[in-house]
């Protein structure tokens, strides 16, 4: 009986969450939570640079792990928070590294690598403490990324006269590790991700000529081959004018950049795009929230999110359908300038870092936000502008609540020539079903065409109870439905 009351209880509560935000973007409910046992309360001295030099992820870093959340806020700390705690920020680990020029990236619920000073450690967490396996010198580098796929390690450092460029690390034995291969002057100051064994990196760039105001900046991109061939080598470069600032984002598949125009001499910022690595798609932050703001970071936050930082808030876009990228909810920080950096999602709470400014000056924090991210609303938003749902275009589920399957009832007569998919997200927008509609699916009632209505039974089997969404999607619509799981 607690257990009802409680799982309806939620549903009340997402209902309202739905009826306050009818249409997308949304704007988001944003908590500064309290932290325990913090060593300077939630605001860090950084060290970043002056003007534009530090842009991405340039001298500090967020990390996620299964359990727990890395924060490097620019100083010589590294602080292990508990991600699950969703009333307040604990610190589980608090640790002294020495250098303020450390990144962190986690590839395990219990293995941390960390970059910086020139150097690279491989610290295990265990019973709230941290212990360091293992640790290579890689000469006088400053090294401002760090990015873990398969077996290997890879950093980039940020000085142009630096003697190392982009170094791959074999982190094979975490207690052994070793440099693989390092391709030289790849210079990463705006972002590095790594897809299938290379490496991308972007680097805004400028040059001075006499005499002034004469200016040039650019926004340098290049893929680099680490792991697939006999030696590192340089694939490709391209090189975007009147771009400046940026940051990159990848998921398995696809990498993402993001930046804005600038003009020579003023400095004024104009437009800010997102852009897909080798595919036509862009996406134009055109609307008066972002226009004229400095785009500082993107990261993938979800298999379908992204979250693009500027100097007063930051967006969250639905990139499921790169023909279709749109803006689905927001947040804006107008009490002073906050150039959202970094980001990171733990079920329904999102993690944002970036450093502050009060009036145009820099306080020399770096803060730590938790927003309350209503994945529901996000999910169910629709635009004022969407086109009208045809009136046999439904979608329908009973009994609801269920305890062990649910039948769905599409209605599809309004659709010509279209297959619609019946997809289920969990309440943190994750997908757990996708299901061709007409896929082998019998009509609802007996001696009926394809375009009479179907029945599809859904059984979550080992999936925990809680609050699901049911969409129908088309090419150009989309409805959704509640269904509430009791196991």
């Amino acid at each position: 009986m607690k257990t009802t009351f409680i799982i309806l209880a939620l549903v009340l509560l997402s209902v309202a969450a739905f009826a306050e935000c009818q249409s997308y973007p949304c704007s988001l409910n944003v908590k500064l939570v309290d932290w325990k046992d913090a060593p300077t309360n939630y605001n860090f001295r950084h060290d970043g640079g002056e003007g534009y030099t530090y842009t991405g992820t340039y001298r500090w870093d967020l990390a996620m792990g299964d359990s727990f959340l890395v924060w490097l806020p620019g100083t010589d700390r590294i602080l292990f928070l508990d991600s699950y705690n969703t009333s307040e920020i604990d610190t589980i680990a608090n640790f002294d590294y020495g250098s303020v020029e450390a990144v962190g990236v986690t590839n395990s619920d219990t293995i941390t690598y960390i970059v910086g000073g020139g150097g690279a450690n491989t610290i295990l967490f265990r019973n709230d403490s941290l212990i360091v396996l293992g640790g290579l010198w890689t000469g006088f580098a400053d090294y401002c990324y760090a990015v873990v796929e398969d077996s290997f390690l890879y950093t980039c450092n940020i000085g142009e006269s630096t003697p190392m460029g982009l170094t791959c690390i074999n982190i094979a034995d975490p207690e052994s590790i070793f440099i693989y291969r390092v391709l030289d002057h790849a210079v990463g100051r705006c972002g590095l991700e790594v897809v299938d064994g290379y490496a991308y990196q972007a680097s805004a760039s400028g040059s001075f000529s006499f005499p002034p105001p004469e200016y040039e900046v650019h926004f340098i991109m290049s893929k680099n081959d680490m792991v697939n061939s006999d030696s590192a080598m340089n694939d490709s470069v391209f090189q975007i004018d009147n771009r400046c600032l940026g940051d990159l984002a990848s998921n398995d598949s696809l990498v993402f950049y993001v930046n804005c125009e600038m003009t020579p001499g003023s400095w004024a910022i104009g437009h800010s795009n997102l852009y897909v690595w080798d595919r036509d798609y862009t996406f134009a932050f055109d609307s008066s929230l972002w226009f004229g703001q400095g785009v500082f970071g993107v990261d993938v936050i979800d298999d379908r999110w992204l979250a693009v930082g500027f100097e007063h808030g930051f967006s969250i876009l639905d990139i499921e359908d790169l023909t279709d990228i749109h803006e689905v909810a927001y947040y804006q920080h107008i009490d002073s300038v906050m150039d959202f950096t970094h980001f990171a999602l733990k079920e329904n709470r999102l993690y944002a870092m970036g450093h502050l400014d009060e009036g145009g000056v820099s306080t020399g924090t770096v803060r730590l936000w938790m927003f309350e991210l209503d994945t529901a609303s996000i999910i169910l938003g629709q635009s004022e502008s969407s086109p009208p749902m045809p009136d046999d275009f439904r979608i329908r589920a009973y009994p609801n609540p269920f305890n062990s399957a649910i039948t769905i009832s599409v209605d599809c007569r309004g659709l010509i020539n279209q297959t619609p998919t019946v997809e289920i997200f969990d309440i943190a927008g994750r997908r757990v079903a996708d299901i061709l509609v007409g896929a082998g699916l019998k009509p609802a009632r007996a001696g009926g065409s394809q375009t009479l209505p179907y029945e599809i039974v859904w059984r979550p089997g080992d999936l925990p109870s809680g609050i699901y969404l049911a969409r129908i999607k088309s090419d150009d619509m989309s409805l959704t439905t509640k269904l509430v799981y009791l196991a």
